[in-house]
């Protein structure tokens, strides 16, 4: 019985006993979990363990049921969402590692406590893969074995194991063996059914890294014709299915298209808007990878409006703890940022990547992509300034508004930097124009530099606060802080400094 089915069985016979609140709870946070409605699954999962402990409480029980009602099944279903939608459609690493730990360590025998639907095991597995998903395939080797799933497999939560397990067969670099495993559910009476969309999606990806692109197209299609057909019993699920079937559909067809068997316009038409993707983190690597297969054919424009998408969504899964996926797409970034003549953004994107490298396990082929990346930006021609360094900013604000590019307006402010380091109107600008492209990181650096050696520069400590704080960047302003406090003259407060002191002192975090 999958854990959809366990839910729907679950609902119906809390609804027969007047428990509709906590039916429709059991019913709606799969969904929302796939929707990524962290904060709704957290709220409704809070709820509904509010009511059924109120319910264990009036029932006298000392055990958390309520006999004819529920039992401890349905609490761990009800506690593992919240969690669960953040190593899921948030896409979570290192960020929600501690807290998967935990709840492993803590999961009860199945055999002691009946058909557990879901497991913290499988919530902890995923985890490690959204931190490195070839670099920690021992780990979820390790937690994988029939030593540790021992009497999960009469349980609803055994798909979402054999599905975890083909997964790490895929990134272990046998995509053709969890193939063959999840080939063997198809001949089955139950198979379908046992593994659900899940493992039409699982099957999919190993498909998609053998390169049988067309059978994986088929696969699709069978599920959505499926899916078509269906009744949504599962209160609304199809919409998120048929939201996965076009993302993996755009990114299969723009492959097709970059080989040259596909055309580029039709392919064009399953690409999900951009808004999609930024709703759904962990669909994002997918839209990335369809939208630069398609610039390479020219059927996507290349702007610096998506070159800003991209570097925001890597600097997304660095900040949550997913150094792989991060240093992805800072490459992809890096690479379409050299495709339209983008220096800095390129050479920014490519240094980040080169740092999140550093955090992973077996990077022989994502260095080699690094390698590619660099040796396109040192290709690359040189940046030819437009106006003389003293002269570059006028020049720049004299632009028609219709005609700016942050970019540009980037390559040129250092340009300028370079003959001139310490002048704070441009330094000001770069952390302007670093803010705009969402690379208000690399911005700071030339900022940090002047700011130390001249910590009397009132104007270069506010423009380098203000980019600290569209960062979020903590640390920095109590870096900041302290620098600023250390390079007044003795006797003085460096809030005595009218504008300086008031911003700085605002932005101190408290303690």
């Amino acid at each position: 019985m999958p854990m959809w089915t366990w839910a729907g069985e679950t609902a119906s016979r809390l609804r027969a006993t007047g428990q509709v609140d906590l039916a429709e709870a059991v019913m709606s946070l799969p969904r929302l979990c796939e929707e990524g409605e962290a904060a709704r699954v957290e709220a409704v999962a809070r709820s509904a363990l509010r009511t059924a402990r109120r319910l264990v409480a009036e029932a006298g029980g000392d055990r958390a049921e309520v006999p004819g009602v529920f039992g401890p099944p349905t609490l761990l279903y009800l506690a593992h969402w919240p969690l669960a939608v953040r190593v899921g459609a948030l896409a979570e690493g290192r960020r929600s590692l501690d807290q998967a730990v935990a709840a492993a360590e803590g999961v009860p025998d199945p055999r002691a406590h009946g058909p557990l639907a879901v497991s913290a095991l499988e919530t902890l597995v995923r985890c490690h893969a959204n931190v490195d998903a070839g670099g920690t395939t021992s780990e979820r080797a390790e937690l994988l074995s029939s030593r540790r799933l021992a009497g999960w497999e009469q349980t609803p939560a055994w798909p979402s194991f054999c599905l975890a397990r083909a997964h790490l067969l895929i990134d272990e670099g046998r995509p053709d063996r969890a193939e063959a495993d999840l080939r063997r559910f198809e001949h089955t009476a139950t198979g379908p059914a046992f593994l659900g969309a899940e493992g039409v999606f699982t099957l999919v990806r190993a498909l998609r890294h053998q390169d049988k692109h067309t059978d994986a197209l088929e696969a699709l299609d069978r599920l959505e014709a499926e899916v078509a057909l269906g009744a949504d019993t599962h209160g609304g699920r199809h919409v998120a299915l048929r939201r996965l079937i076009r993302f993996e559909r755009a990114r299969l067809l723009s492959w097709l298209v970059r080989l040259g068997l596909y055309p580029s316009r039709e392919a064009i038409v399953p690409l999900p808007t951009v808004e999609e993707a930024e709703a759904h983190p962990s669909l994002r690597p997918a839209w990335v990878e369809a939208v630069e297969n398609l610039v390479c054919q020219g059927a996507v424009r290349n702007d610096w409006r998506l070159g800003v998408r991209v570097t925001t969504w890597s600097r997304y899964f660095e900040r949550v703890g997913a150094p792989r996926r991060g240093a992805e797409l800072a490459l992809a970034a890096a690479r379409l940022a050299a495709g339209r003549g983008a220096h800095w953004v390129a050479t920014c994107s490519a240094q980040r990547a080169e740092r999140l490298i550093g955090e992973l396990g077996r990077t022989e082929e994502i260095v080699g992509d690094l390698d590619e990346v660099r040796a396109m930006i040192g290709a690359m021609a040189p940046v030819q300034p437009l106006a003389s360094a003293d002269r570059i900013l006028e020049y720049l604000r004299a632009q028609p508004s219709d005609e700016v590019n942050p970019e540009e307006q980037a390559e040129q402010v250092n340009a300028a930097l370079a003959a001139i380091p310490h002048d704070t109107p441009l330094l000001t600008a770069l952390g302007q124009v670093g803010r705009t492209l969402m690379l208000s990181d690399a911005a700071t650096e030339p900022q940090w530099r002047h700011v130390r050696e001249r910590p009397g520069d009132q104007r270069a400590a506010l423009s380098l606060l203000e980019t600290l704080m569209h960062d979020n960047d903590t640390a920095g302003v109590r870096d900041l802080v302290r620098t600023l406090a250390a390079g007044v003259p003795h006797g003085d407060d460096y809030r005595a400094a009218p504008g300086v002191g008031a911003a700085v002192a605002s932005a101190r975090p408290a303690g």
